[in-house]
């Protein structure tokens, strides 16, 4: 029912995360960034209390995969989840319970990662993939944005996309948050908040409902 990506510039410390959904405010649900230690997506069946979790693991120590796994060690609904997330670093790690509702895949490589449940085609993580990666000389959480539209141009969740969010950090400033939490064109209207560097040297929050 969600597709999002997690990415991680090591050389610069920034920190992105970008995600969509047939639901409504998956910007206050899904995503999540702890500065100087990494992005998380917190899907499917969601458990927003694991974000926080998580990330606080990885920060004591826990490698990205440790700290899922003890999150979910007694999780009766783990095979609902799922959950990517990548650190500072760049290492990244995917979980996709054995009960996602097809079509569910996901991508793992050096600096992002990026899964999706409940999609409309087979097509829509690698063409995030392609996306992401010939964007590489765009502004950050510009790529990300780009790399979510390629997956709605390919189906994206099979429901539509009534919402959508970009979470951006980069180090000596505050996070930037992008929401539009209810919009039959949720993709088209984040495109439209202006994301820029300017945007970037205050925390800034933009959540559109209609």
């Amino acid at each position: 029912m969600t597709f999002s990506i997690v990415a991680s510039n090591p050389s610069t410390k920034e920190l992105c995360v970008a995600t969509s959904t047939g639901l409504v405010a998956v910007g206050n649900l899904v995503p999540s960034i702890l500065p100087n230690v990494g992005a998380i997506c917190v899907q499917a069946m969601v458990k927003p209390s694991y974000r926080e979790t998580i990330l606080d693991l990885m920060k004591n120590g826990s490698s990205n995969e440790s700290a899922i796994n003890n999150v979910l060690k007694n999780d009766k609904k783990k095979e609902h989840r799922q959950i990517i997330v990548v650190n500072a670093k760049g290492q990244t790690y995917v979980f996709s319970g054995l009960r996602m509702i097809n079509i569910c895949d996901s991508c793992m490589e050096d600096n992002f990662a990026i899964a999706g449940n409940m999609l409309a085609s087979g097509s829509v993580i690698s063409s995030m993939k392609k996306a992401f990666l010939i964007n590489s000389n765009v502004f950050f959480p510009k790529r990300l944005l780009l790399t979510l539209i390629a997956g709605e141009n390919a189906g994206g969740d099979k429901r539509g996309c009534l919402s959508a969010a970009i979470e951006y950090f980069k180090p000596n400033r505050r996070i930037m948050t992008l929401r539009i939490d209810y919009s039959n064109n949720s993709l088209k209207d984040l495109s439209m908040a202006q994301i820029g560097r300017a945007s970037c040297r205050e925390r800034v929050e933009i959540s559109v409902g209609a």
